[in-house]
């Protein structure tokens, strides 16, 4: 096997920059899910969902990054912004001040904010990027919205980015902290504007690697190595049950988590609730019959079975929970709700579990065996149907 950096290539040579993790999918793995938001937003119509795969029209897509930005579940990693060389750059400029300006990689450098840290689209500013920003010491950050999206191919940066904001400024509000996060407007003109083809030209900085690396990549295997990599790398389809229920925490809310410890590790008092929609809840109400539906179909693990020699319950963990809603229409009585409530950053930094639902486990009257006690009575389900056969 080569060892390449097979994303960063196919960035390169024109196809679309995304990782897809298809098992993260809603309809993928629940196929009654009316999830459709990165076909639905994505300005160029370049995303496909169907019961069993994901698709990209390479060609079509512009790395606006609008499909990852949006999708609750992390289906979708944009490989078109170098992280490492980003921060470092903050940092850098984070030691000559406390404010970090972002704004879109097609400004024209002359209308550029000095300075400023440029992203391929507005829509790259997810709440993990600003939350990682605030935790290496910026107190600070402002959004520049250029007035270009009208007439980008893209269109929707300046949305997605306000979306993100509204969420950070929520959360710094009812939990205290002192930093600032707010969009300026700052209007470049339009009609100086440069396009390359059908699409406003990308003035980033040069992040990408090199000409020169890339054929280094060549001459250490040949083009039908590289292939196989490439396909074995991104796999889009799923082929069995077993792989559609696989569960994994995407690299956004890893990140998100990370920052989220530096920050209140160095901002909050432990024991001060936060409230905030990157955080929600499960609240199960009475009526559960431990089904584990939720559980199976939950894509992080947020939603766990507890099962000990007393009793058998559901626990949350707030901290892997993404939101998506999936667990609300697979719960088979209807008890289950996804809501916004105060939780204790220790929740989140030691990523804790809770008990939402407990049953205590009682030993069958009939045949001795220890059961789930869900409903009231000695006898277990499989005594009780005997019983009605008879």
């Amino acid at each position: 096997m080569l060892g390449l950096d097979v994303t960063r290539l196919v960035a390169i040579w024109g196809r679309a920059p995304l990782k897809i993790t298809p098992t993260l999918c809603l309809p993928i793995r629940y196929q009654k899910s009316d999830c459709r938001i990165c076909v639905e937003k994505c300005p160029v119509k370049a995303v496909q969902v169907t019961e069993n795969s994901i698709s990209v029209t390479d060609k079509a897509c512009t790395g606006c990054g609008v499909c990852a930005s949006l999708c609750p579940t992390g289906v979708f990693e944009m490989t078109n912004l170098p992280f490492h060389h980003f921060f470092k750059k903050a940092e850098k400029y984070l030691s000559q001040g406390n404010a970090i300006t972002l704004e879109c990689y097609k400004v024209p450098f002359g209308d550029s904010l000095p300075p400023s840290m440029r992203v391929p689209c507005l829509a790259h500013i997810t709440p993990g990027l600003m939350l990682k920003l605030l935790s290496v010491g910026a107190k600070e950050i402002i959004i520049r919205d250029a007035g270009i999206c009208e007439v980008c191919e893209s269109k929707c940066g300046d949305k997605a980015a306000a979306d993100t904001v509204l969420k950070i400024q929520e959360l710094l509000k009812d939990s205290g902290f002192q930093q600032k996060v707010s969009v300026i407007t700052n209007v470049v003109s339009i009609n100086n504007l440069t396009f390359k083809g059908d699409r406003l030209k990308d003035y980033k900085e040069d992040y990408e690697v090199s000409r020169r690396e890339i054929f280094s990549m060549f001459r250490k295997g040949t083009y039908k190595g590289i292939a196989e990599v490439i396909k074995e790398e991104s796999p889009q389809a799923i082929e069995s049950g077993r792989d559609r229920l696989k569960k994994g925490l995407p690299k956004e809310r890893e990140e998100l988590l990370k920052a989220m410890e530096g920050l209140i590790s160095s901002n909050v008092n432990p024991q001060t609730p936060l409230r905030s929609r990157i955080f929600p809840a499960v609240k199960i109400d009475k009526g559960c019959d431990m089904c584990k539906l939720c559980h199976l179909f939950c894509p992080t693990d947020a939603l766990t079975i507890e099962d000990t020699k007393e009793g058998q319950g559901i626990a949350f963990k707030a901290a892997t929970c993404l939101g998506c809603g999936l667990c609300v229409p697979v719960c088979a009585k209807n008890v289950l709700t996804l809501k916004t409530q105060e939780i204790l950053p220790d929740e989140i930094i030691q990523q804790k579990k809770r008990i939402i639902v407990w049953f205590d486990k009682a030993q069958c009257a009939d045949c001795g065996r220890n059961f789930v006690k869900i409903k009231s009575g000695e006898i277990c389900d499989t005594c009780l149907k005997e019983r009605e056969l008879q």
